[in-house]
Order: C-alpha cells, then sequence, then structure tokens
C-alpha cells in the first residue's frame, strides 16, 4: 500500500499561480499571460527583454501598452499555456542561451514559478523561513527544489 505525502498547500502545482498585478490566483495557464517588455533603442533596435510578469489574461492586471510606449518600451507578451510543459521550458531556455534577456536571474525565477512544482506557493513563506533561519548556510541550489518547498509549506504556512 502506497501512502500519498501531506503537503500543507493550497495552489496546484504548475496549474495555479499568484498574479504579479492583482495578487489573486491565476487558475490555470489558460487564464494567465507572462509578458516583459524591451526598451525602444531608434527605430528598429530594441533592448533585451525584461520586467518579466506572470498575470491575469486581463487588461486590469497587464501592462498598459500605451504608457509604456511614451516611456520607449515595447511590450511582447503570450498566453501561459506556450510556456509551461516542456516545450514552454525550451522556449524559455531559448531566451537565455540566444542572450534575448537583460537579467537572466529574472527570467530563471519565472521559469522556476512555472516549471518547479510547489515553488510558486512556497515563495509567499520564503520569508518566514529567512526570519527563522531556515536558510542560514544553504548553497545556492537549496531554496529552489521541490522538497525545500514542501518544506516550507508544511512548516512555515499558518
Amino acid at each position: 500500500m502506497c501512502s500519498r505525502e501531506f503537503v500543507n498547500n493550497s495552489l496546484e502545482p504548475l496549474n495555479q499561480w499568484v498574479c504579479d498585478s492583482c495578487g489573486e490566483i491565476i487558475d490555470g495557464p489558460e487564464n494567465g499571460w507572462l509578458e516583459w517588455y524591451r526598451d525602444i533603442n531608434g527605430s528598429s533596435n530594441y533592448g533585451k527583454g525584461k520586467g518579466f510578469r506572470i498575470v491575469h489574461h486581463d487588461k486590469k492586471c497587464m501592462y498598459n501598452e500605451h504608457a509604456l510606449f511614451q516611456q520607449n518600451k515595447l511590450t511582447a507578451d503570450m498566453h501561459l499555456d506556450s510556456f509551461v510543459g516542456p516545450d514552454g521550458l525550451v522556449y524559455l531556455l531559448s531566451k537565455i542561451q540566444y542572450d534575448s534577456v537583460e537579467d537572466n536571474a529574472e527570467l530563471v525565477e519565472i521559469i522556476r514559478r512555472l516549471h518547479v512544482p510547489y515553488y510558486e506557493e512556497a515563495l509567499l513563506y520564503h520569508h518566514a523561513a529567512e526570519e527563522d533561519g531556515y536558510f542560514d548556510g544553504e548553497n545556492e541550489i537549496t531554496r529552489y527544489t521541490t522538497r525545500t518547498s514542501k518544506y516550507i509549506l508544511n512548516n512555515y504556512k499558518r
């Protein structure tokens, strides 16, 4: 008989996310949007992607394209469906490989949120784990693993 591991989670891993704009739950990749922008450095010269956000596919949560354009920024975006699963991971990694991102760490964090089970929800409690000293002496990988995320949810989520 197999026993199922208990994890104190509310979000469905890899299928629900917290909107970076309104803070509400995005229920499924079909309801979400990944967006970013690039600086306009001339008539046909655009900077690298930055300002990556996971948001609801709803104008009230998405970047205001007109306002950004007034700041010489051009938005880029697509449904979350395009960025989840193996092909979505390949797409996101290619943006790093072909140097189309200003800050690789920013996109790597998005990749973690979309592809590491339990990480999205555990992020909400990382501050409590830090205050408690849980991450003291950690290596560069520990805080991003599924195992750590489960531990944080089971021990710091109230």
